[in-house]
């Protein structure tokens, strides 16, 4: 049994004993049923980060150990060869790579200074530590938000060279139950077309010279450093950028004039969006959160003897939930919510092939400075608005935002 199996399988046995536990009358729910039935929640929380883990490695593992023939075998023996370091040192040093990561370069058509996706497996004035010696510790990297686009499903194909197209049938056929003998019309299919041009996302810092000498490292945190920035980056956009989810009226929108309740929290962040066709069941739903509504909704009760809050009955219902750094702060005592009905792909974000590393070494010359730049290419866009909404935003407690 494969990981992922086995966390699949233990998740199916929490929700069920969750469900037993849902149906005990009140003379059964003792002190004990409730305390497990706490552990066995906060379990099924914890165990979604791992299970997208286990996903996304079974994925990988798939991928490099049946690369398939040909063109494919070539381009993974190659992104397995190459070494974005050899990259990022090129660049400073205003040459091409060599070997199999200049190799890998061209065979995807790439610039000398522009880095493989593939090769970007890791997730700006930035001095070295003042203490610095021979035994030095392994650098700890800077810190960014977990990624919720991954966790709602949101498609990031690879773009080449032009415009990234996505068609979308708009019209379903339509079933008809004639008479006999009678003539069932035709339905007129429908498509629509969303043209995707390219936009940066873009990131840099500088650092000494003296440092690159001395601080050993320094470069490959760096690199690591921009390439969580620009995943991050993007991550950001389709939460809340122009085109992004919680942003104008790329989706529909639910205004409250109330406190959300924990019978709201219930019906319009999650049972009352099951509509049979993106979602069928509360399990296909996912609830994005920010900060404020998460504890927000963990304060609210159906009655002062009951034990679990609607933060509680919405973890243990939906898909999942997730807080986002990207959710828009409270604002007079409302935040937005996302909702996202089902897994298909209603969303894209395509990002174009190949970051672009960006050396100066004359604009802080004088301070003896380089800078380095990195430029990624990317779109977002909403396909389908069926497939997520905004939540029916949180009216929060006057605490929230500093009020009494």
């Amino acid at each position: 049994m494969t990981a992922r199996q086995t966390i699949e399988l233990r998740r199916s046995e929490i929700r069920q004993r969750l469900g037993a536990i849902a149906e005990l009358d009140g003379d059964g729910r003792t002190d004990a049923i409730a305390s497990e039935q706490t552990s066995l929640m906060v379990e099924l929380r914890e165990s979604e980060p791992r299970l997208q883990a286990a996903i996304a490695a079974e994925e990988s593992d798939t991928r490099l150990k049946n690369p398939g023939d040909g063109e494919g075998a070539e381009h993974w023996a190659l992104v397995g060869r190459a070494s974005l370091g050899d990259i990022f040192a090129a660049v400073l040093e205003h040459r091409a790579a060599e070997g199999a990561t200049r190799e890998l370069q061209e065979h995807l058509g790439l610039g000398a200074n522009q880095v493989p996706l593939d090769l970007l497996e890791h997730r700006a004035v930035t001095p070295a530590p003042a203490d610095v010696r021979q035994n030095m510790a392994a650098i700890v990297p800077g810190v960014f938000p977990e990624s919720v686009a991954a966790f709602l499903g949101i498609d990031m194909p690879r773009v080449g060279t032009g415009e990234a197209i996505y068609p979308v049938l708009t019209q379903n056929a339509e079933v008809k139950t004639p008479a006999e003998n009678a003539a069932a019309t035709e339905t007129t299919g429908a498509f629509s077309a969303d043209v995707l041009t390219p936009a940066r996302l873009q990131a840099s810092f500088f650092y000494s010279r003296e440092d690159r000498a001395r601080f050993v490292g320094m470069d490959s945190a760096l690199r690591e450093n921009l390439s969580m920035a620009l995943a991050d980056g993007l991550d950001k956009e389709v939460v809340a950028g122009t085109n992004g989810l919680l942003t104008g009226t790329n989706l529909a929108n639910h205004a409250v004039a109330a406190e959300t309740t924990f019978a709201i929290y219930k019906s319009q962040l999650l049972y009352g969006r099951v509509d049979g066709t993106y979602a069928t069941g509360a399990g296909d739903i996912r609830l994005v959160l920010g900060a404020g509504t998460y504890a927000h909704a963990a304060g609210q009760y159906r009655a002062t003897e009951n034990n679990f809050s609607a933060l509680d009955v919405l973890m243990q219902a939906a898909g999942g939930v997730r807080v986002s750094a990207h959710v828009p702060a409270v604002a007079s005592n409302e935040q937005n919510a996302l909702v996202r009905l089902g897994m298909r792909r209603d969303m894209v974000a395509p990002v174009w092939e190949g970051v672009t590393l960006i050396p100066d070494e004359i604009t802080k010359a004088g301070n003896g400075q380089i800078v380095i730049t990195a430029v990624l290419l990317y779109a977002v866009k909403v396909l389908r608005a069926g497939g997520s909404t905004t939540g029916n935003p949180t009216r929060l407690r006057a605490w929230v935002d500093g009020e009494s």
